[in-house]
């Protein structure tokens, strides 16, 4: 047929899918597995049209077929393009196409698996094959692009509520999977025994054969996250690895034999090649191993018993004699952001080449974040348009995302739409939020966490803002939140504070409990007059003694905090949460050595 389509494709699950994480693994290979279908129907879809992918591929918009074939190219599950082909016949063929690479993808992972491990193969297929969601609508594309793009947008938000929804067909006994709880696990329950295995053998196994450790179970999706390949990759950096990044970042030639002698002890009490060299680029002096290994806890994944405490013993040598008193901060950060008013953007590209364009500079900017996060000692997770989730250690998180937002907006300049209420015009900016959470917490609680500090943050007026929500183990959480130049920078002033002791840690604390008094009582909340409020705040800080005690709080700076109140630009309670937030912060600057270079 001769008539030309507009085509827009959805392929999933998105959400649930990613957020059934419990290693970085899992959540590194299942944003990977996404962009790698939409990739392949991407590319069916220009092989359906001929080969010609400028006049096919909207969005995305690779320059050539070899960039959207490369591994470094990521796709979002949403493609938008257009065809001469019959639509139906269109839609079969990605479909096809999509579920062949699907297959060869888990294919791959269950063949490694099954040569060292025996498990419920056909039940974790059945599974798999289940996984996919494929919705496409079609528009007969006429003069007005703008138009037919609503009209499709619009089916597709219509197909997308009407699912398809299909009996199972491996229900069991067996244990629901860990990830998520919805499938049943395919690793076989004799394979947790502990007859004739003491514990250190079982926890060996379960990790060797099928990746879990003692308790944990996975169903097919699960399985094939945690080893399917990505690409060549096979390895991830742990979250334990970007916690121990500061100290990591200290080391240097003079360690490298304390760093030799306590690997090879550790092979010496037999934690398995498993363990080692599983970190996809390696660190000058601590090599491929992962910083998982600073943490006496993550030891007892690998160590049972006497051995267990030998190797905490080696490690408490090690960190003496390299780092002294300094331990690694079992913290690190996740990173999610997300451009502003894109959709007022896309909404004024009236012409496919509009379109086109601002595709191909999404693209541009999303090759841009690697090696943008790479450069703050980060690891990238995903960067499809204007999408970016990373891991990262706490000491370049501000900057690093300060980074991707400069990028972001020094790229898509050229796209700017009038405001109606303003009259005035609105720049594509890069919003992001970051979420301080622990190593050890499971990765789902922390994706909500990135996720509800992005939704703070793109909550906030003109948006273009940073949002930080700190979650201590054992505490309460707290979200801060401002726009770039403002937020960013008044923290760094709060971190050069604390790491020059300027200040005293437990002043921000006593802020706090002068937040919490005075909650929810007149103007701004609070029941006393707002100079009242400000003298408190400068009495406050003034009887606090900075440097450990030893000296008194500078005038400037009792002077600088107190003003941020009295000029009613942050709250009380927003002065408190930010000195925390800094002070935490800035205990990973320290521990990085970056106060030297401040």
């Amino acid at each position: 047929m001769d008539e030309v389509h507009l085509v827009l494709y959805h392929i999933g699950p998105v959400q649930d899918f990613i957020r059934s994480s419990r290693r970085s693994r899992d959540l590194w290979f299942g944003s990977w597995l996404l962009s790698e279908l939409s990739k392949t129907a991407a590319l069916e879809i220009v092989e359906q049209n001929g080969g010609d992918l400028a006049w096919s591929l909207i969005s995305p918009a690779p320059e050539t077929l070899s960039q959207l074939k490369s591994d470094e190219f990521n796709v979002a599950n949403r493609i938008i393009a257009r065809t001469r082909k019959d639509p139906a016949v269109l839609g079969e063929a990605v479909r096809a196409r999509v579920i062949s690479r699907l297959h060869e993808i888990s294919d791959e992972a269950f063949s490694r698996i099954e040569s060292v491990a025996e498990f419920d193969r056909k039940t974790a297929d059945l599974q798999v094959d289940d996984l996919l969601e494929f919705f496409w609508v079609s528009c007969p594309l006429g003069d007005n692009y703008a138009r037919t793009r609503f009209q499709a947008e619009s089916l597709m938000a219509a197909r997308k509520v009407t699912r398809d929804f299909n009996a199972s067909t491996w229900g069991s006994s067996q244990n629901k999977s860990s990830l998520d709880g919805l499938r049943e696990s395919v690793i076989p329950k004799k394979a947790y025994s502990k007859r004739n295995k003491d514990q250190n053998r079982l926890k060996r196994e379960l990790r060797t054969k099928y990746g879990v450790r003692e308790g944990e179970y996975l169903c097919g999706v699960g399985m094939l996250k945690r080893h399917g390949k990505r690409g060549e990759q096979e390895h991830f950096y742990s979250t334990s690895h970007m916690a121990a990044m500061p100290l990591l970042d200290r080391l240097n030639e003079s360690h490298r034999q304390a760093v030799n002698d306590y690997i090879s002890r550790l092979k010496e009490l037999g934690i398995g090649s498993d363990a080692l060299n599983t970190v996809p680029v390696p660190h000058e002096i601590f090599g491929r191993n992962d910083g998982q290994l600073l943490f006496s806890e993550r030891l007892a994944d690998y160590f049972d018993g006497d051995d267990l405490e030998q190797a905490q013993k080696a490690l408490d040598k090690f960190l003496e004699e390299v780092f002294k008193e300094d331990r690694p901060i079992p913290y690190y950060v996740l990173l999610q952001a997300d451009g502003d008013n894109m959709g007022m953007i896309i909404n004024e590209q009236e012409t496919i080449d509009e379109h086109r364009e601002l595709s191909r500079r999404l693209s541009t900017f999303a090759q841009k974040a690697d090696p943008i996060v790479t450069e703050y000692h980060g690891c990238l997770i995903y960067a499809g348009g204007e999408d970016v989730l990373a891991l990262l250690p706490m000491h370049t998180a501000i900057e690093c995302a300060k980074k991707l937002a400069d990028t972001f907006a020094q790229d898509m300049a050229d796209f700017t739409v009038l405001d109606p209420q303003t009259n005035k015009d609105i720049r594509p900016s890069l919003s992001a939020g970051l979420a301080i959470v622990h190593h050890l917490e499971p990765l789902s609680n922390s994706l909500e966490a990135v996720r509800q500090a992005e939704k703070y943050a793109k909550s906030i007026k003109g948006k273009n803002a940073l949002a930080i929500t700190l979650t201590k183990r054992g505490g309460s959480e707290r979200t801060i939140g401002g726009t770039w130049g403002t937020l960013d920078q008044r923290l760094e002033y709060f971190i050069d504070l604390f790491l020059k002791e300027d200040i005293s840690t437990q002043a921000a604390y006593e802020l706090e409990t002068l937040a919490m008094t005075l909650e929810g009582s007149g103007d701004d909340n609070y029941y006393l007059p707002h100079e009242a409020i400000s003298a408190e705040v400068r009495r406050i800080l003034g009887r606090k003694k900075a440097s450990r005690g030893t000296r008194e709080v500078s005038e400037n700076v009792v002077n600088s905090l107190s003003d941020l109140v009295e000029s009613k630009k942050i709250s009380v309670e927003q002065l408190a949460d930010e000195l925390i937030v800094a002070r935490e912060l800035a205990s990973a600057y320290r521990l990085a050595g970056k106060e030297e270079k401040r």
